[in-house]
C-alpha cells in the first residue's frame, strides 16, 4: 500500500520498538502515510511505547497534541551513573546503595513544579544547533534549564538486590524522564540512570491502542482500528462550534469569527472540521486553518 497524492489527515498510534529513533519510525512509514508526516513528542532510542504520528493536514495540530500530559513507566538503576542518563552512555558504578523507604521519601521532592537541566544528548537547540550534535563531537556546553510539572510520581516496586526501582510518572511536555532518574540518584547520593522507559499515554491516547510499525498498513486497510484516528477524535476535548453561511466562508478563509465562544474551539462547516479557533477579548482568531475540511 502506498500513499495517495492527497494524503488523508490521520493520527496514527505506534508502539515504538526499542532501538529505533522517532525519526526512523517516521522515515519507515512515509511511503505509506505520505511525505507530510511527523510525530508529536520524541522518544529516545532506548525507550519504547506510544509515538503519536501525524499525517497530512493532521501535522497542523502538533502544537496541541504536544501539550498533552505524558505518562511513563521507568526502571531506575541505582548505584551507577551514565554519561547520557540512559543505557547508551558510558556507565560508571558508584558502589553505593539505597533502600525502598529512602527512595519513596525522596520522590516527594520530585512532585509538582521542578527544575531540570536539559541533557546534552537531546534535540534541544542552542545557538541554532541540536545539543546531541555537540555531544557526538565530544563537546560540552551549558544547557538550558527548564521548569516542568510532575503531576504524579509513584514507586511501584523496589528490587533491593538489583538496586532497581520501577516508577510511574505523569508529567508535562518537555520533561526528561532520564533526567528525573539521574537527579533522583544524585539527590540520594548513590547515582542512578534510566535503565528502561516506556511511554504509556499522551493525554487520552494510550499505547494499548497502538500498533507496531509493521502493522500500521494492516490497521489502515482493515478500518476501525483504534490506532488510526481522525483529527476530531484526538481533539475531542475541545468544544465544537458549527458555522454556516457567511461565518463558514470566513472560517474557510481563516478570518476572525465574531460569535465563537471564548477559549479554544473546533470550528465545523458543512463538510467537516475547518480549523481550530481561540476566542480572546471578544474576538475568535484562527490558530489552525485546514486547506480543506478534515474529519
Amino acid at each position: 500500500m502506498t500513499a495517495s497524492p492527497e494524503t488523508p489527515a490521520r493520527v496514527v498510534l505506534v508502539d515504538k520498538p526499542e532501538g529505533w529513533t522517532s525519526f526512523q519510525v517516521v522515515r519507515r512509514l512515509k511511503p505509506l502515510l505520505g511525505r507530510r508526516l511527523g510525530h508529536a513528542g520524541t522518544l529516545d532510542p532506548f525507550a519504547t511505547g506510544l509515538l503519536v504520528l501525524l499525517a497530512g493536514q493532521a501535522t497542523r495540530i502538533s502544537e496541541f497534541v504536544m501539550e498533552f500530559p505524558k505518562e511513563y513507566l521507568v526502571t531506575v538503576q541505582f548505584g551507577t551513573v551514565s554519561s547520557t542518563q540512559d543505557p547508551s552512555g558510558r556507565l560508571e558504578m558508584t558502589g553505593k546503595t539505597t533502600d525502598e523507604a529512602t527512595v519513596a521519601q525522596a520522590l516527594e521532592s520530585f512532585r509538582g513544579d521542578i527544575v531540570q537541566q536539559v541533557p546534552l544528548t537531546s534535540a534541544v537547540k542552542v545557538e541554532g544547533e541540536a545539543l546531541y550534535r555537540r555531544a557526538h563531537r565530544g563537546e560540552t556546553c551549558d544547557t538550558p534549564v527548564r521548569r516542568v510539572q510532575v503531576h504524579h510520581l509513584s514507586l511501584l516496586e523496589f528490587d533491593d538486590a538489583a538496586q532497581r526501582a520501577r516508577l510511574r510518572a505523569c508529567t508535562s511536555k518537555g520533561t526528561y524522564i532520564r533526567t528525573l532518574a539521574h537527579d533522583l540518584g544524585r539527590a540520594l547520593g548513590v547515582g542512578a540512570y534510566a535503565l528502561e522507559l516506556r511511554r504509556l499515554r499522551s493525554g487520552a491516547l494510550s499505547v494499548e491502542d497502538a500498533v507496531s510499525p509493521d502493522d500500521v498498513a494492516e490497521a489502515i486497510e482493515a478500518g476501525g482500528s483504534p490506532a488510526v484516528l481522525s483529527v476530531s477524535d484526538v481533539l475531542f476535548s475541545l468544544p465544537r462550534y458549527d458555522v454556516q453561511g457567511v461565518e463558514e466562508k470566513r472560517a474557510r478563509n481563516g478570518n476572525n469569527l465574531a460569535e465563537a465562544p471564548a477559549g479554544l474551539v473546533r470550528v465545523y462547516g458543512a463538510d467537516g472540521l475547518l480549523g481550530i479557533y481561540e476566542g480572546v477579548t471578544g474576538k475568535s482568531r484562527p490558530r489552525v486553518v485546514f486547506s480543506s475540511p478534515v474529519e
